[in-house]
């Protein structure tokens, strides 16, 4: 089966299972992006033991299952980080341990990124507010999924359709500026027309900066996570997905991108309570 088949058919099945579980929310959508952090931070631990790191696997995923669990239960993070303490205390202690503080350092960098920053993009769905309900934190949440999609999408045809300026050679060659500014620009676009369908109630200077966040922010997070992949001179992060790689490579951009949209939503446009 050809590579571009098993992407189609990867993205057949695996749209419909985010959306639905999205419309869904509470423990559907949270229990889906619990499990799917816990396996891109398994693919973050695979990466930095390539580059010759060490972390500990069964820690950082117990407290990293604890830091994406904050989403649901603030207590959950206070419980992570007197696990990443109590972790800190004892792994000096461990003979066959010959570098601890790199390896707390790889193990907490793991909860962080990604699991507690997916945790955001939970913390979005279940935001409420004066004007934001169930439905329209629904509405939200994938939209902030649909303009990532967008940006990758029209960042990919318009890097290939006119194309000529490397944007960071070093980390991804056949990335260009015309490409990215074509991904910002195909974001606002599609921004505009959630604006006149299903996000109606956000005000049009906070619908531009969401835009902005997702065409721009989601962008380097891809190139963040394919500098670490050059960096060990690994192409895909995992497997788990057919004809895409591991489940970090696709969600590099909204790693990103979601807590960027959450916090300015929250604290900037104050839209939730």
């Amino acid at each position: 089966m050809s590579n571009a088949l098993l992407r189609l058919l990867t993205a057949v099945i695996g749209i419909p299972v985010v959306v639905l579980a999205a419309y869904l929310g509470g423990g559907w959508f949270g229990g889906l992006m619990l499990a799917a952090a816990l396996v891109a931070q398994l693919e973050a631990y695979q990466l930095m033991e390539a580059g010759g790191l060490a972390p500990d696997r069964r820690a950082g995923l117990a407290i990293g299952a604890l830091t994406a669990g904050w989403a649901f239960a603030p207590e959950a993070g206070a419980l992570a980080l007197a696990a990443a303490l109590l972790w800190l205390a004892v792994s000096p202690m461990r003979t066959a341990l010959k570098t601890p503080l790199a390896s707390f350092a790889a193990t907490i960098s793991g909860a962080i990124y990604p699991a507690l920053f997916l945790a955001f993009l939970v913390k979005l769905r279940l935001a409420r507010g004066p004007g934001v309900g169930d439905l329209e934190a629904f509405y939200l949440t994938l939209a902030t999924v649909v303009l990532i999609w967008a940006t990758d999408t029209f960042a990919y045809y318009t890097g290939k359709a006119v194309g000529r300026h490397p944007l960071a050679p070093r980390v991804s060659p056949k990335k260009t500026w015309e490409g990215s500014i074509g991904g910002a620009l195909g974001a606002l676009a599609v921004a505009v027309a959630l604006k006149l369908t299903v996000l109606a109630f956000l005000p049009w200077p906070h619908l531009v900066v969401v835009a902005f966040l997702c065409g721009v922010v989601s962008q380097l997070g891809d190139l963040a996570e394919s500098k670490m992949k050059r960096a060990v001179d690994v192409k895909d992060s995992g497997t788990i997905l057919p004809g895409h790689g591991g489940l970090l490579d696709r969600l590099d951009a909204l790693i990103l991108a979601a807590p960027m949209v959450y916090l300015y939503l929250a604290y900037v446009a104050r839209l939730f309570d």
